[in-house]
């Protein structure tokens, strides 16, 4: 069997994951760089509409739908996301805070769609990600 394969098979069964302390951690990074990134006073720009801020969305599908791939109890999953909206809903009020950023609902909402997309996409085989590229880095 080829690594790719190997790689797909090992999505379709749940894992017991060995570095589950470095994927909390980077997912703890994930978190700091996303407050980093919503309170900058120069916001990288990624060339969409304002209209439609994909890095929102973006942004807190990823916090969401890292952490779902650690921590797969449903009730877990609801407090992940039920933290990740908190956050976005405190950063917007900080962001109104520092004269150089602006306060949106819009964005709010956009986190919440991420948050939904992040917490559908973990019900999905998808949520063994993390498992497989164990199964890729190390060897039982």
């Amino acid at each position: 069997m080829s690594a790719g394969e190997a790689f797909i098979a090992s999505i379709a069964r749940e894992p017991r994951l060995r570095f589950r302390g470095l994927w909390q951690t980077l997912g703890w990074g994930f978190v700091a760089l996303v407050v980093h990134l919503s309170l900058t006073s120069d916001p990288p720009d990624l060339g969409v509409p304002k209209a439609f801020d994909a890095g929102h969305v973006l942004a807190y599908f990823w916090l969401m739908f890292w952490f779902a791939q650690i921590h797969h109890a449903g009730r877990a999953r609801l407090v992940i996301a039920a933290g990740c909206l908190g956050l976005g809903v405190a950063l917007e009020f900080v962001q109104g805070m520092t004269g150089y950023r602006m306060f949106e609902y819009s964005d709010m909402a956009l986190d919440a769609l991420g948050v939904g997309i992040g917490l559908a996409l973990a019900r999905t085989r998808l949520r063994y990600i993390l498992g497989a590229v164990e199964g890729l880095i190390a060897k039982p």
